[in-house]
């Protein structure tokens, strides 16, 4: 091992997968102000998903494979890997059972080659657990506290930054280098909302860079950061029972304010195959929407042989569509007029 424990020159890999493109910014931030030299494995490549393909189960969903891949890239090429257990991000709810065992997963994947650092974050247990928990991690590179809490404080306000610039409407690439180019171009007539977990969404390779190819059709993108948290808040009040994940609560939430409220043409909602509690808000918003006469909603299911080509066209498809309903409205409007 080239690595001692609490030494600065440690270095140590985020693998960039799954909640990487929710919490990658804060991980990274923390890691570098500890003195850690950090590595990341990049954007997903045709690559690092056959490695997953190869090594994940066959049961496992697309982004579990995905990540799979994302850790064996790093494996030869840092001292220990980052890879923390997400059990609850706020009271009364907790996350898919594959966060819970990613650690496992990892340590897996590298056959216990080289360690996997994997602090608990449990809010069921109160905010108390959790410092400790970060604590206990920023001990692991220094044993100097100050260091740890500037560390902490820096790491969390850039993260709340990068959250920031994803609800202005920036996408991952663009919030993480700080740039402003936004989703979002004055004068476009057509807007899609693009829901689903941040890793369906941002990750360009398994979406074969769906934001993009829907800029370049002339159309204005709405991702679920970009939908209010208020909006998103009441309609979870109207469901008759409370979702159990917490991402997922995200999720429908934003489909079901941008049904209520017109706030966009039509909906994407990106599905990893084969995700049970997508499966389920699935059929959820599906039935809600067509209860509230609500817009076009399209459900994308992608896994590791999903084929560009059809792919493409059913994106295409899909916004002649929303053109044809748009143009229908119109002339509705201007027979009205006269």
């Amino acid at each position: 091992m080239r690595y001692v424990w609490g030494w600065s020159a440690m270095i140590v890999g985020i693998p960039g997968g799954l909640l990487y493109y929710r919490y990658g910014k804060l991980w990274n931030s923390f890691l570098q102000a500890l003195g850690a030299e950090v590595v990341e494995s990049g954007e997903t490549t045709r690559s690092i998903l056959n490695s997953g393909v190869s090594k994940a189960e066959n049961e496992s969903c697309l982004p579990v494979k995905v990540f799979y891949g994302h850790v064996l890239a790093l494996r030869d090429k840092v001292d220990a890997i980052f890879v923390p257990r997400l059990v609850s991000v706020r009271k009364g709810t907790h996350t898919c059972p594959k966060m819970l065992g990613l650690p496992d997963l990892a340590r897996a994947a590298v056959e216990d080659r080289i360690p996997i650092i994997a602090p608990t974050i449990n809010f069921q247990e109160g905010m108390w657990a959790n410092y400790k928990a970060v604590y206990s991690l920023g001990r692991l590179f220094t044993h100097n506290p100050v260091r740890i809490i500037r560390a902490g404080v820096k790491a969390w306000r850039e993260h709340r930054l990068y959250l920031e610039r994803l609800t202005l409407g920036l996408d991952h690439r663009s919030a993480l280098r700080g740039e402003a180019e936004s989703l979002l171009c004055e004068g476009r007539e057509l807007r899609i909302a693009v829901i689903g977990h941040h890793y369906n969404v941002y990750d360009t390779f398994t979406t074969m860079s769906l934001l993009d190819r829907l800029s370049s059709m002339g159309v204005d993108v709405v991702t679920a950061d970009m939908v209010p948290e208020e909006m998103r808040r009441q309609e979870l009040k109207r469901l008759p029972k409370e979702i159990y994940w917490s991402y997922e609560q995200e999720i429908a939430g934003a489909i079901l304010a941008c049904t209520r409220h017109r706030l966009v043409d039509g909906i994407i909602f990106m599905i990893s195959f084969p995700c049970g509690p997508d499966s389920i808000v699935r059929v959820l918003c599906e039935q809600e929407n067509k209860r509230l006469g609500g817009v076009p909603l399209l459900a994308l299911v992608i896994d590791e042989h999903t084929g560009e080509g059809g792919f493409l066209t059913r994106i295409e498809a899909f916004v002649d569509m929303l053109w044809r309903k748009k143009g229908e409205r119109v002339r509705e409007r201007e027979a009205v007029a006269v």
